[in-house]
């Protein structure tokens, strides 16, 4: 109502503002109590609509639409008053002959056909008309907005875009598509290229069959842009504008049109490095590299050399055989590489020259275009983040990286700046785990595998930014296939050096990998880790702080999962230690505890039999929490668990008849928790069903010795029914042998 008062009769531009802001929030929510207030707000936008700003036209152009998600377009009664009632308002500020009528005209009219459904079928070539009308405006505002309504024009009805209608030579798709080529062709409006650019891409993902006969033309304009972009030596915003705007039109041409952009690609591929390494470019390029698989191997080697320029001043040079081995035998691996900081920036052609006599082919006149152009982008940090994670945006599996990884990522993993680190152990991480060469433990790859692992576990642990070191170890974590080159004694030594590092997430992967490399590499690992076991439980028994508790439980946990086999002995002293502090904790500790007997129960099994009858009173004061309910799932893990691994199956019940009714409780108050519900399921699918008259007794004799307090007539149907559905699902559960039972 305040949103709707200050649209009415206040004259504070910034209060409108917000009060549109606010309505459209409100609106795009779908809360259903605003149903009510939808003709107010139209009512309120008539006037915002028409304003003198043009921020406020968009803004109430945009609320609109929200608001129009809100009507059923099931429900015409309801729907076409309204809409006629908008439709009515776009033809009067149409009629109006002024900037601002004109402008929230098409703004209105953009909302319908995005938001309106079928109603604007019948009013289709009015609107087509008016946005060509409006075309030539001389206003830029009302000249964009009708430039960007008509790719919403063919999407709203490709058929009737691109029909000729009568008493018409051409179609709608026609006069739009000739106004936009001319348009992206006008190198003295360059405001309005990148406009008509992005309209002409988006027509063509639209009408993409009718849109052949103009794919000629377009790629033509799109060409003479950017040759005219290559010319520049300073280029303008508006000039870099028109540059991404027409990647951007290149992208969605592959899309729409696929291999058929071939043949015309073949002289724009060149030209579209002329602007020098960007993110639209990348963008753009991993589009038309999975269009259009044709072009891939000349897209990767253009980038390739750009980004080899960038980090070491020299274009790429892939493996060669006979010159690596004449390198070898002369003592010097990849001279290639050795370039002088400037060399080749200061002269291209005779970098050229010098790579010719190292054995590589002869560049052409459009490979020297990409590098001429790499070789004038300045080196900044940006720059290189952006080369380096464009090797990872790329599959160059089929490229043999060897010698580049080497001598060209691996520097930078020593670079003054962060970022540069970061981004080069993502390069270097990508590069190693997606290429099978480097997976072998035997062969050609083997040799750069391990310098990698081993400049990933030094940058580790001596770089001085938490967030790299993070990286790094993140990167370990995934590296699984390189277990072989981490189970090294010095990486397991250094590995073990970050087990006292001050961040905790650090801590917390890096035992993660340790013990991971137990099963590679025991000898060296399980003393350390034993050690590592003793102490962790020395901490929790004698940790200050709730804080400190849960990081010990953590580390424990990430440690069973891990090493699983070799932490098995220990399992009993750790279930030990954590058992008397389950009931005391508080939630979110008592959450970890639970989740961890779980790991312990998984793991040691039998081991655990002997404190069953404690732990399951433990549990069930847990399910009686209904204040948290991450501790419930914990202890329905917990409880799942042990009835799977322990044989702790149908004595719960018998020790425990109330909790049969806690778990049916906790299954239909659970509603909209999927994950509880099916926890639920779970354990009650693990303990088992129970003999109902057994129960019955059971629940009789808790009943009794409670004096009454309990229902139990109520609990032998119940668990009746789960017997014969579990039944059905699992089968009849016995108790475990091993079990030593003290009733019997």
């Amino acid at each position: 109502n305040r949103s709707l008062e200050w649209l009415g009769s206040e004259r504070n531009e910034v209060r409108r503002m917000t009060a549109l802001r606010v309505i459209e929030v409100l609106c795009s929510s779908n809360l259903v109590s605003l149903y009510s207030y939808v003709p107010k707000i139209f009512t309120s936008l008539s006037n915002p609509l028409r304003d003198q700003r043009s921020d406020m036209r968009t803004t109430a152009a945009s609320t609109l639409g929200a608001c129009l998600g809100l009507v059923p377009m099931s429900e015409r009664n309801v729907r076409n008053p309204w809409l006629n009632f908008l439709f009515e308002e776009l033809q009067r500020d149409y009629q109006m002959n002024s900037v601002e009528g004109y402008h929230g005209a098409l703004l209105i009219a953009q909302e319908l056909l995005l938001h309106g459904g079928m109603y604007m079928q019948s009013h289709f070539g009015q609107v087509c008309e008016m946005a060509l009308r409006l075309k030539d405006h001389r206003d830029s505002v009302v000249h964009k907005t009708s430039i960007a309504l008509l790719p919403v024009l063919a999407r709203y009805s490709p058929q009737e875009f691109t029909r000729v209608s009568a008493g018409s030579s051409e179609s709608m798709l026609g006069r739009a598509c000739n106004y936009l080529i001319t348009l992206s062709r006008a190198t003295d409006q360059t405001r309005d290229r990148a406009a008509a650019f992005v309209a002409l891409g988006s027509i063509s993902q639209f009408c993409s069959t009718e849109f052949r006969s103009f794919l000629e033309p377009t790629t033509r304009a799109i060409r003479d842009a950017l040759m005219q972009r290559a010319k520049m030596r300073i280029a303008s915003a508006e000039a870099d504008e028109t540059v991404a705007a027409v990647l951007q039109t290149i992208a969605t041409l592959a899309a729409a049109m696929g291999p058929a952009l071939t043949r015309y690609m073949r002289d724009i591929l060149d030209l579209m490095f002329a602007a020098g390494l960007s993110q639209a470019l990348c963008d753009s390029l991993l589009v038309l590299e999975r269009e259009v698989s044709q072009l891939q191997p000349a897209i990767h080697g253009r980038l390739l050399d750009v980004v080899s320029i960038i980090l070491v001043n020299v274009p790429f040079r892939s493996k060669q055989q006979s010159m690596d081995e004449l390198e070898q035998r002369m003592g010097t691996m990849s001279m290639h590489y050795a370039a002088t900081p400037n060399g080749y920036r200061a002269n291209t052609q005779s970098a050229a020259t010098t790579s010719l006599s190292n054995g590589r082919e002869q560049q052409s006149d459009s490979t020297l275009l990409v590098t001429k152009a790499a070789s004038s982008i300045p080196v900044t940090t940006d720059m290189l983040v952006l080369a380096l994670r464009t090797l990872r945006m790329f599959d160059f599996s089929e490229e043999n990286l060897s010698e580049f990884v080497r001598n060209a990522i691996l520097q930078y993993l020593s670079h003054s700046s962060s970022a540069v680190r970061k981004e080069a152990i993502y390069a270097v991480s990508h590069i190693v785990m997606a290429d099978p060469l480097y997976r072998s433990m035997a062969g050609a790859g083997v040799e750069v595998a391990s310098e990698v692992v081993q400049r990933l576990v030094s940058t580790a642990v001596i770089d001085l930014d938490s967030d790299v070191r993070l990286t790094a170890v993140q990167m370990l974590e995934k590296g699984t296939n390189f277990d072989f080159h981490m189970g090294k004694a010095q990486n397991i030594q250094d590995l073990f050096l970050l087990l006292n590092d001050e961040v905790f997430a650090v801590r917390l992967t890096v035992l993660g990998v340790i013990g991971r490399l137990a099963n590679m590499n025991p000898a060296h690992v399980m003393p350390s880790l034993r050690r590592m076991v003793v102490q962790l439980l020395t901490e929790l028994e004698f940790a200050r702080s709730n804080r400190e508790r849960e990081e010990c439980i953590q580390l424990l946990m990430v440690l069973v999962r891990a090493a699983e086999n070799w932490v098995r002995p220990y399992v009993g002293d750790i279930f030990r230690k954590i058992l008397p502090r389950i009931d005391d904790a508080p939630a979110q500790l008592a959450s970890k505890l639970l989740n961890t007997v779980a790991e312990l129960a998984r793991v040691g099994g039998s081991d655990l039999v002997d404190h069953l009858d404690q732990l399951l009173a433990s549990i069930m004061h847990a399910l009686g929490d209904t204040s948290n309910s991450a501790k419930r799932m914990s202890a329905l893990k917990a409880l799942n668990s042990c009835a799977s691994f322990c044989g702790m199956v149908i004595e719960p019940y018998v020790e425990y008849p109330q909790l049969f009714s806690i778990l049916a409780e906790i299954l239909k108050s659970s509603q909209s928790d999927s994950e509880m519900r099916l926890e639920v399921m779970r354990t009650m699918g693990a303990l088992g069903a129970i003999d109902p008259h057994r129960f019955k007794d059971a629940a009789g004799v808790t009943s009794s010795s409670s004096g009454g307090s309990s229902n139990p007539a109520a609990a032998p149907s119940g668990a009746a029914g789960a017997g014969v559905a579990l039944q059905s699902q699992g089968g009849l559960r016995g108790s475990n042998p091993a079990r030593k039972d003290k009733k019997k």
